[in-house]
């Protein structure tokens, strides 16, 4: 059976309380490698790349939401992921947990307020599968999830 609308937002919720909590024990290790193969990035590159790809997730699901083509069909997510870790090498780890802040909030008062029939709205996601509003929202929850438990590995951390 699908999730609802609220089991939604408190997997949404939960998600990033455990994000918070894993960035929370990065202490000053933001420089640390988290990943040795392709874009090789740090816990502050990780962090930063969960803020851009959750302010992308929310575009993406309030066009889809309202029958718009948001992604293209030829969209390049690895193209993407490059060039953003270009254009983003100053930003902060602080920078990043605060777009994460007001990202998630934006996100849960549109759900909040969301039509539940908005839920099974489909359109392409990023990985260029097409998926519904509320298998985006679920996929939302792991990409933090596994970048989290990512972080936590190659750094050791406990949380």
């Amino acid at each position: 059976m699908p999730l609802n609308k609220q089991q939604l937002i408190e997997k949404l919720i939960e998600a990033r309380a455990y994000l918070d909590r894993v960035l929370d024990a990065v202490g000053e290790r933001w420089d640390a490698q988290v990943y040795s193969d392709g874009l090789q990035w740090t816990a502050r590159q990780v962090a930063v790349h969960i803020a851009e790809a959750d302010r992308g997730h929310n575009r993406q699901l309030m066009g889809i939401a309202e029958g718009q083509e948001v992604i293209p069909p030829d969209f390049d997510v690895e193209r993407y992921n490059q060039r953003t870790t270009e254009k983003t090498t100053e930003k902060t780890a602080a920078q990043a947990r605060e777009e994460l802040r007001a990202s998630r909030a934006a996100l849960l008062a549109w759900l909040t307020d969301l039509d539940d029939a908005k839920l099974d709205v489909v359109g392409r996601h990023a990985s260029l599968r097409i998926m519904s509003v509320r298998d985006i929202l679920r996929m939302m929850t792991l990409h933090e999830k596994d970048h989290a438990n990512d972080i936590v590995k190659a750094l050791g951390l406990t949380v």
